[in-house]
């Protein structure tokens, strides 16, 4: 059985043929936008838009319903009324369709009655697993697949994202863009009908493009079930979670969005973190997060060099570190600040001790190479957190620092700060030589903590 659902998942997210029900031809419908989201993702497989009155959407021919098919298909969207929906998922399920999202509302979240339409659902699905209802669907960046009803196309990456509000799954998608940080999968959970957070991260835990997961949850139908599956996997896979519906009042709240309890708060986040997860309190730390777990090295230790020619950024940075537990500014041997001072050579008026502070003497790329490969070389030092800002006469000195990733093990995060917009082609170099690269001082050095909480 359990072989049979990873099969039928893997299909779902890896399809090779995609029916569309409720696919309209009107640019302001849902089922539309699921067919634009499919055509502007690129998608290599078949596509079968399903409608009883259209001929021709997009350029793709129109079927009447599922029997005109030439070919079961492996997923299908429903873009319909909630009433509707449970008789076309009956229909898929009994036909052997792998799995189906959902979109429609008007279930759980709406009482009594809509928990039993729910299950109605539910039992119509049988063995097919269902994203969703009351979802924005999910995309998979590995197969071209983007079946939400926001069209767009995301850079491909090793971070899967599940997330139980489409408002903040948008959110991550957003933010991760803004931050250069590749997605792998993006997965609305809505209402989970029966495809719980535990079943999902299993299906994750084994997938090749996922190196680095997201949640957000504002409560779970069997806690216990997801935690131990955090806990059985976190030591391999790293998984951030953000719980919603942390305040009094929360439960009123989140059971009308998707149904689901949110709990004590105090209670959540002890299980989280005994079971290994790093915990987050915003969508932007959450892809502060995720970017350093997916792109930086995992360091050998906690001991932290950091570099700057402006000391302010270095003293945020070490206000965000120094409670980190073993986390220590590393003890620099007196070689190195003499290697330094050489480099600064006597006119600039520097104190030397950890953190560098290059002062005027490091505005440049080669004494700022210089100085970052004399604290890497230092036997006391784990981390190199290294702190440069825009200048319109001094460029960047990514290039300096992507040698040096190259020709040490050690770990390195940037933090350099400007726009992001003047940033970005310099990042993206940063980021492909394992570099994590960041705008803000606090951002660069919660980036570093997730990684020090890695540290065995």
């Amino acid at each position: 059985m359990e072989n049979d659902r990873t099969l039928r998942l893997h299909k779902m997210f890896y399809p090779k043929s995609i029916a569309v029900f409720g696919a309209g031809a009107s640019p302001d419908k849902v089922g539309h936008a699921i067919m634009d989201s499919i055509v502007t993702g690129q998608f290599k497989g078949r596509i079968y838009p399903i409608h009883p009155r259209h001929d021709e959407i997009l350029g793709i021919r129109v079927y009447k319903s599922i029997d005109d098919l030439p070919e079961i298909p492996d997923l299908a969207v429903i873009a319909l009324n909630q009433h509707s929906t449970v008789e076309v998922t009956r229909a898929l399920s009994e036909k052997g369709v792998a799995g189906a999202s959902v979109i429609a509302g008007g279930y759980a979240e709406m009482g009594p009655d809509g928990m039993r339409l729910q299950d109605k659902l539910r039992e119509a699905a049988g063995d097919m697993p269902l994203v969703g209802p009351n979802t924005l669907g999910f995309l998979n960046t590995w197969a071209d697949l983007n079946v939400t009803f926001y069209p767009r196309i995301l850079q491909r990456g090793t971070v899967s994202f599940i997330s139980q509000s489409g408002g903040i799954g948008l959110a991550f998608k957003g933010r991760a863009s803004d931050e250069g940080l590749g997605i792998s999968k993006w997965i609305g959970v809505g209402n989970r009908v029966n495809l719980e957070f535990e079943t999902l991260l299993q299906y994750l835990d084994d997938d090749p493009h996922t190196d680095v997961i997201g949640i957000f949850t504002e409560g779970s139908s069997n806690p216990r079930a997801f935690i131990s599956q955090i806990r059985a996997m976190s030591s391999r896979k790293p998984i951030v979670v953000y719980k919603g519906g942390r305040g009094e009042g929360a439960d009123h709240i989140t059971t009308s969005h998707t149904g689901a309890l949110a709990g004590s708060n105090r209670i959540w986040e002890g299980a989280l973190a005994q079971a290994g997860a790093e915990i987050v309190g915003s969508a932007s730390e959450m892809i502060t997060v995720c970017k350093a777990l997916a792109l930086g090295r995992t360091p050998a230790g906690k001991r932290m060099g950091i570099f700057t020619h402006t000391a302010g950024p270095s003293i945020v940075a070490w206000d965000v570190l120094q409670f980190e537990s073993g986390c220590t500014l590393a003890d620099l041997e007196s070689t190195t600040f003499q290697k330094i001072g050489d480099v600064l050579g006597p006119s600039v008026p520097v104190i030397y001790k950890n953190p560098v502070d290059g002062a005027g003497g490091a505005f440049l790329i080669k004494p700022f190479h210089d100085i970052a490969e004399i604290m890497l070389q230092d036997p006391n030092m784990d981390v190199l957190l290294a702190i440069f800002c825009e200048h319109k006469n001094w460029q960047y000195p990514s290039e300096a620092l992507i040698r040096l990733a190259h020709q040490y093990a050690k770990t390195i995060v940037a933090c350099f700060i400007g726009s992001t917009q003047h940033i970005e082609p310099y990042r993206s170099h940063m980021h492909e030589a394992g570099i994590p690269t960041y705008v803000m001082p606090e951002d660069a050095a919660r980036g570093v903590l997730a990684l020090l909480r890695r540290v065995s």
